[in-house]
């Protein structure tokens, strides 16, 4: 009887533990385990675990916007874990995938090495490919992207992790559409630590689908937006067609707050850019502004949110 109630209290006390090693994965500690004794672990910083030092701030990514860096802890999106690209309808396949080159562009700009594209059998035969020129034209180095189409998804996962744990790449890029059991909840989190260890980013892009469970710091649903017109004075009719610009809503940040704005590409430049007129970032839900939020630029005709559309 006293050795069945030893292994008993033996699995309950490992259980304890899986559930802390998971909270701590998640950033919190569950509500069963609170009132057990803490372990060693426990007096550690919960939450994602990144380099120190001088090498942190080689890892961290300023957007040069002041109302979108703010919402990051240290005023920077941290490079060296998991970030989604998210679009809910598989129709918006260019607004998500242009956002994700241009977070991609900048990376490459602060970063040596290849890029590796992942993309899954359904992304081929509804998004199509990358067109090298076009990705020229948009600011990033065709000559830097080393491209992999496999066949079935258990690859494209074992890709990813390969990529991910590779510290001589820039950057990994993964590409899927709509929503698959082989990137669930656990296989998010072998490529969040794999990227934490090789300090390497990962940006997963996912097209048809916005509230699949993942481990990723953050998770950027992107909308397309209607571009501004240069100004035609200035400028001659051959350049009349606007910037790429984008809705986005920052659904998921696991080193800040969440919120919403309207974002433009500068390829020339390489630089995000808000739109003249826009309302500052808020955070919740997308449509509900805060009365006490500061305001920039023509609200009247802005976007509630992190920003709006010209």
């Amino acid at each position: 009887m006293h050795q069945g109630f030893q292994k008993r209290a033996d699995q309950r006390d490992r259980l304890c533990e899986l559930r802390r090693r998971i909270a701590d994965l998640e950033g919190r500690l569950p509500s069963e385990a609170r009132f057990d004794p803490a372990p060693v672990s426990a007096a550690m910083k919960q939450g994602p675990v990144f380099s120190q030092g001088a090498d942190a701030e080689a890892l961290r990514l300023r957007f040069g916007i002041e109302a979108l860096d703010a919402v990051f802890r240290d005023y920077a999106l941290r490079l060296d874990t998991l970030h989604e690209v998210v679009g809910e309808q598989s129709r918006d396949c260019g607004a998500v995938s242009g956002f994700a080159l241009a977070l991609l562009a900048r990376i490459m700009r602060q970063r040596k090495g290849m890029v590796l594209w992942v993309a899954g059998p359904e992304v081929l035969r509804e998004e199509g490919r990358f067109h090298g020129p076009g990705l020229l034209q948009f600011g990033l180095d065709p000559r830097r992207v080393v491209a992999v189409f496999p066949r079935r998804m258990e690859d494209v996962l074992w890709g990813l992790e390969e990529g991910a744990r590779c510290s001589s790449l820039a950057a990994v890029l993964g590409e899927v559409q709509g929503m698959n059991r082989i990137l669930d909840l656990t296989a998010t989190r072998r490529l969040l630590l794999r990227a934490q260890t090789s300090n390497v980013p990962v940006l997963l892009l996912r097209h048809g689908v916005a509230q699949e469970p993942t481990a990723a710091l953050t998770r950027w649903c992107i909308s397309p937006r209607a571009s501004q017109g240069p100004d035609l004075l200035r400028h001659g009719p051959h350049e009349a067609v606007g910037r790429p610009g984008w809705m986005v809503s920052l659904t998921r940040n696991r080193e800040g707050r969440s919120g919403n704005l309207d974002l433009e590409w500068n390829h020339e430049t390489g630089q995000f850019a808000a739109p003249a007129r826009a309302l500052a970032l808020v955070s919740g839900p997308a449509g509900q502004q805060d009365p006490e939020t500061p305001q920039f630029g023509d609200a009247a005709s802005g976007r509630a949110g992190f920003g709006g559309s010209g």
